[in-house]
């Protein structure tokens, strides 16, 4: 399967499957809850007790941050001037490649962990619907596919929460202690830069790469009903490797829609959002945004599932006429 076939399958997958965005933005939606309450009571409490509120509109009065950032404590630490519009996007980029991941807070985390397995969950039951024949749609299904495959898609949560803090903990130190010492005393800002830029698309292949095994390794335990989780993970770094044309390839063109989905929200952020009908509309945009990055990541799996399952039937057809 070509690589714009497989892409095209995946977008068609994700599309007939479409009642599972409308699920997992509505757990989105609790789980922000969870985040949006405490934090609108503790901005009422700051901000308008300071009649403030009409200057947060118009920008951020930066004596009124340091004295609030200065204080701050438990989930008050979460909040950056970069929390608002696109970018947190941005924001939460750096704190992964620098690994700085205790900045969030532990709150933060926590939730962040929970979500993870509840990720976990979903992502369960949507690859067990693509890759399933029957092909169509019920809650049901969905659900009990969802929770048949926990304990694997858990295993494999796990595993990835594990590599990530190897390669942050452990690699990524080594890589930048290197970068340090190779530009060591040089007094030019280009080259400098340049080294550090290498650096971190070196952290980026790697996350990259793992990222992409950890997907096919879902896909795999799945399509093929494996018992281990941790076994399809070498038989996805196989397979990648095998194909690494399609598969490489196949996700780099979904990074660049994701990115494509990125530069739009980015350019909608801009608008100045202090007229009420502005600010309801800019509430809409981010809304559509976080359903259509369900959507972006569900055509991943979508997509991976097609190019999967075309190679396995092709295994099989090779496998039938041997005999």
């Amino acid at each position: 399967m070509k690589i714009r076939n497989a892409f095209r399958r995946g977008f068609s997958l994700m599309i007939h499957h479409r009642m599972i965005i409308g699920i997992i933005y509505l757990v989105n939606l609790c789980i922000a809850l969870l985040f949006a309450v405490p934090t609108f009571i503790l901005f009422h409490e700051k901000v308008g007790a300071l009649l403030l509120r009409d200057d947060l509109l118009s920008g951020l009065p930066y004596s009124w941050w340091s004295s609030f950032h200065f204080n701050a404590e438990g989930l008050e630490k979460t909040i950056r001037p970069s929390l608002a519009g696109f970018g947190p996007l941005l924001d939460n980029l750096e704190l992964l490649l620098t690994g700085q991941i205790q900045s969030y807070g532990w709150f933060v985390i926590c939730i962040g962990l929970a979500y993870l397995f509840i990720a976990a969950f979903f992502n369960g039951g949507a690859i067990a619907l693509y890759a399933d024949e029957r092909r169509s749609f019920s809650t049901g299904r969905f659900l009990s596919f969802a929770g048949t495959y926990f304990h694997h898609m858990a295993a494999l949560a796990v595993t990835t929460l594990v590599l990530f803090a190897l390669v942050f903990k452990v690699i990524q130190p080594a890589i930048f202690s290197l970068v340090d010492q190779v530009v060591g005393d040089s007094l030019s800002q280009s080259f400098a830069w340049s080294i550090n830029l290498i650096g971190y698309a070196l952290i980026l292949v790697l996350i990259f790469l793992l990222t992409l095994i950890l997907d096919y390794a879902k896909v795999i335990l799945i399509s093929e009903k494996k018992n281990s989780s941790w076994i399809c993970i070498g038989l996805a770094a196989a397979f990648i490797f095998r194909n690494a044309h399609k598969t490489i390839g196949l996700n780099l063109l979904l990074v660049l829609l994701a990115a494509a989905l990125v530069l739009v929200a980015g350019l909608l952020s801009m608008i100045n959002s202090s007229q009420l009908l502005l600010l309801i509309l800019g509430f809409i945009f981010q809304q559509l945004f976080i359903a259509a990055k369900i959507a972006t990541r569900l055509t991943f799996y979508a997509a991976e599932t097609a190019l999967y399952q075309e190679y396995a039937a092709a295994r099989e057809t090779v496998k039938k006429r041997k005999r």
